[in-house]
């Protein structure tokens, strides 16, 4: 039975961080009632809000194998990639590192991107590439792509 790759960072603790100093600030605010207390509340608890959707967006990263079929999820939707239907894979940079943008041919022609958020999982790169080398090798890879097969080939992370 296939298992879906591990996240590759700790979202845990960032959240009790920013959770703990949220907690801090407003409890600071509630006590002193300076004047215009409740308008820095009111910000205090949005851009906590928006630090821990941030958290939790990365932790859909989703990436599984099993044989010729490609599971990946980016943010919201999970996506089935049959090694048949894919085209072109595109490096594009994150914060993180590189994360790859995969080109398939759906079943009416059509083409359609799907982001494979590599840089979140980890193994990703290695578990992307061994799954192209072997079951989709008719698919076209930008020379960020190229560089990345290269040196993981070269690293001996895949065959």
């Amino acid at each position: 039975m296939p298992q879906p790759l591990e996240q590759s960072y700790n979202w845990r603790t960032p959240v009790m961080f920013t959770s703990l100093a949220a907690m801090i600030v407003v409890a600071m605010l509630i006590r002193g009632k300076v004047s215009g207390w409740l308008p820095a509340l009111v910000v205090v608890v949005a851009l906590w809000t928006l630090a821990v959707g941030l958290f939790y967006l990365r932790t859909r990263a989703f990436l599984m194998i099993d044989g010729s079929v490609l599971m990946v999820r980016h943010v919201r939707k999970l996506h089935t990639i049959d090694a048949a239907d894919l085209v072109a894979v595109n490096e594009f940079p994150t914060p993180n590192g590189p994360n790859y943008k995969l080109t398939v041919r759906g079943p009416d022609g059509q083409t359609s991107r799907v982001v494979a958020p590599v840089a979140l999982l980890r193994g990703g790169n290695s578990a992307l590439f061994t799954w192209i080398v072997a079951r989709a090798p008719q698919a076209t890879l930008d020379k960020g792509a190229q560089k990345t097969l290269a040196r993981l080939k070269t690293r001996g992370l895949i065959p």
